[in-house]
């Protein structure tokens, strides 16, 4: 049987944590949970003290934030031979899981959760929704990589595949659409799950939306990360060639 190691990144989870943590532990009762928490201020590491019966491994982080080198953290404390990380705010997301680690057990190496194939959606507000759309159309294309959603974040992976594609400790949500393209260009199997994302509610309004300006800011943001991924690529195989010659 495959160990399985799950990652939750919080900060300010205090409506969410404990029933992700009950969902975890009622679909893989013999996981790893690994909690990065952001020194959160609402009362999240308070109710994880009083959490019961689920075994979890916490580790809070008093002077850095940030999603991306959270994740990053949590992958190096996994000791998991399949490791997941999802949103602890949407945590139907682990319902999932088992399907995305019958294709690890049939020979893919990464399962993506995706709302861009035959029956995934989104049904998000209209403007978060339209512009995470045209958002993966953009790195589908500048990225030449045959996948339709890079900016889920949602996944389940072989831990060898994190030994050869390092997640980005850099930004929020850019890491996924880097990961996506490190481990497509090594030749790793990528499959994507369809994924439907569920509508927004007051309490899972995403943090990274706290308003339109910043909204359309850290769109820009994704854009500039998209460019930045496929022109660094075309150094690196330049100086490979220039090496080769």
């Amino acid at each position: 049987m495959k160990k399985i190691s799950i990652i939750l990144c919080t900060f300010n989870e205090v409506n969410f944590i404990e029933k992700a943590l009950r969902l975890i532990n009622k679909k893989f009762k013999k996981s790893e949970i690994i909690i990065i928490d952001d020194n959160s201020k609402d009362g999240t590491l308070e109710k994880l003290k009083k959490v019961k019966k689920i075994k979890f491994k916490l580790f809070v982080r008093k002077n850095k934030r940030g999603l991306a080198s959270a994740l990053a953290m949590g992958l190096n404390k996994s000791k998991g031979d399949y490791i997941g990380f999802f949103d602890t705010n949407m945590f139907d997301q682990v319902n999932y899981f088992k399907k995305a680690i019958l294709h690890l057990e049939r020979g893919y190496d990464i399962s993506v959760l995706s709302r861009y194939v035959n029956g995934g959606g989104d049904k998000r507000v209209y403007l978060r929704n339209v512009t995470s759309y045209f958002i993966n159309k953009i790195s589908r294309f500048v990225l030449n990589v045959p996948l339709n959603d890079f900016t889920s974040g949602i996944f389940i992976a072989k831990k060898k595949v994190f030994r050869s594609v390092k997640i980005s400790p850099v930004g929020h949500g850019e890491f996924a659409i880097d990961f996506i393209y490190k481990a497509y260009k090594k030749g790793l199997k990528i499959k994507e799950i369809p994924y439907v994302q569920k509508k927004d509610t007051n309490f899972t309004v995403s943090k990274s939306y706290p308003n339109l300006l910043k909204f359309l800011y850290l769109g820009f943001k994704y854009f500039l990360a998209i460019l930045h991924i496929k022109f660094n690529n075309i150094k690196l195989l330049k100086k490979s060639l220039i090496k080769k010659n």
